[in-house]
């Protein structure tokens, strides 16, 4: 009788571990996903491309951007998120054919967005992203009436849309093509990045 009453309390403990393994694991498969962020990012930036004209060589410069933005994801689906990114040698075409005018600007953006999140496995997810860009024009390559009229701040629509691979728990990557709409008045910003996320 005590060897069962042994037998029956092991078991017993045994069910205990085992119930509290697959909650554990559960809470923890929870957390693979969720929770607050930082990243940064690094790639190409791209300004105001005409598509038509006799001087198209003009368009074939391509800047450079960075990205830093920290978040919260909220579910394995859904998230938010703040950053600012920089904006180096973008172009801005004036004119067509042969009165086509290049010059580049420098800008940023700050923005607010929401995140959605489609996991294709453990591994991999699709991402896209939609919010607020608070975009500003600081610098041309050359300062004249006609380039300051390029400087300034706008509001426009921020759309984004990337893939993201899951390293671990803490670390995950994702390659990034986002429009930041108009940064100034006249001076489009878009961006292409690499980037590695810090989750705690």
């Amino acid at each position: 009788m005590k060897h069962f009453t042994t037998v029956s309390a092991c078991c017993a403990a045994l069910a205990a571990l085992s119930v509290y393994g697959q909650v554990h694991a559960q809470t923890s498969a929870a957390k693979e996903v969720t929770g607050p962020y930082i990243g940064t990012a690094f790639g190409a930036a791209f300004g105001n491309r005409e598509i038509d004209d006799s001087n198209s060589s003009n368009d074939e410069r391509i800047g450079r951007s960075a990205k830093f933005f920290g978040g919260y994801q909220l579910t394995e689906n859904f998230g938010v998120q703040a950053g600012y990114v920089r904006m180096h040698d973008l172009n801005q075409n004036t004119g067509t054919g042969l009165a086509l005018v290049n010059r580049t600007v420098n800008g940023h953006s700050a923005y607010l967005a929401g995140i959605a999140r489609l996991p294709l496995g453990q591994s991999f997810a699709l991402t896209g992203k939609v919010g607020a860009s608070f975009g500003k024009v600081t610098s041309v390559s050359s300062s004249t009436a006609a380039t300051n009229s390029l400087l300034g701040s706008n509001t426009a629509l921020l759309v984004g849309t990337g893939a993201e691979y899951v390293l671990n728990r803490s670390v995950s990557f994702a390659v990034e093509l986002e429009s930041y709409g108009k940064i100034s008045k006249q001076v489009k910003g878009s961006t292409l990045t690499v980037g590695t996320r810090f989750m705690f």
